[in-house]
């Protein structure tokens, strides 16, 4: 069950029926739905010009809204969307975004200085649920398993940075920072989480080794099996990195992972 399943029902519940034209499609269509008209706890009646769907047996009704529905409650996690619409991707919630660090120079985090050199070198990363992070120059990196080891590629000068899941604009207005590197995949879903950071940090730029067209030959992967499409933010962009990381993609049907360097 949904959110709009709920309202549905809860409309239903409180008054009793609802016209053919506001019942939503999705609910229309849905076994729940069908199987409610089958028991005629519900039916479809003539009204005026149109038709309307009304609650004829509310004991079971409401038997059938306490089942599915078991907590009337506010939504602000996926415990609440289990409890409520047993289901915890019925609804989506602000997630708390995580935040890894790595690095070798200090920052601040929450305005306070933190030592990540000491928490890279004994605990390997530091990670946090932070409201500021300040840094000279950071490097946000997609993979995991890049992020743990990057700091070979492209050396200690960098605080790089991978977070729990997608980075969205209100993860980024956490960022103070003068230098900013993306690192990702070079496919179209790397290049679109670039060109979406960039929208919240102008500054950011695009990593690009100076030899990818050596390592796009070698190391490079057929598209065939990846879902990820071009987007009009791809095809619209002017960043000439951007534009030739597209174009090598089109071309040969093919992309490259950030994991190339591992083996080069």
């Amino acid at each position: 069950m949904t959110q709009t399943d709920f309202n549905t029902y809860k409309k239903f519940r409180q008054e009793g029926s609802i016209t053919e034209k506001a019942l939503p499609t999705t609910i229309l269509k849905s076994h729940h739905f069908q199987g409610l008209l089958s028991a005629t706890i519900i039916e479809k009646e003539r009204s005026g010009r149109g038709f309307r769907f009304e609650v004829k047996r509310p004991v079971e009704f409401e038997t059938f809204f306490s089942t599915h529905f078991p907590e009337d409650i506010t939504v602000t996690d996926k415990t609440d969307n289990v409890r409520k619409f047993r289901n915890s991707k019925a609804k989506k919630i602000q997630s708390v975004p995580i935040f890894m660090l790595r690095g070798f120079k200090p920052l601040e985090v929450n305005d306070q200085i933190l030592e990540l050199k000491h928490y890279t070198e004994q605990f390997k990363l530091f990670a946090c649920n932070a409201q500021s992070i300040k840094a000279d120059k950071i490097c946000i990196v997609e993979n995991l398993d890049t992020f743990l080891i990057v700091e070979n590629l492209l050396g200690p000068e960098y605080i790089y940075l991978h977070k729990y899941g997608r980075i969205g604009k209100d993860s980024l207005a956490v960022f103070s920072v003068e230098e900013l590197l993306v690192f990702v995949d070079f496919d179209f879903n790397g290049l679109d989480e670039f060109l979406r950071i960039r929208e919240a940090l102008p500054q950011a730029q695009l990593y690009v080794p100076d030899n990818y067209e050596a390592l796009f030959g070698k190391y490079s992967q057929s598209l065939s099996g990846n879902k990820a499409e071009m987007t009009t933010r791809i095809k619209d962009s002017g960043d000439k990195n951007v534009i030739m990381i597209r174009e090598s993609i089109l071309r040969n049907n093919r992309f490259l992972e950030q994991q190339y360097w591992k083996h080069d």
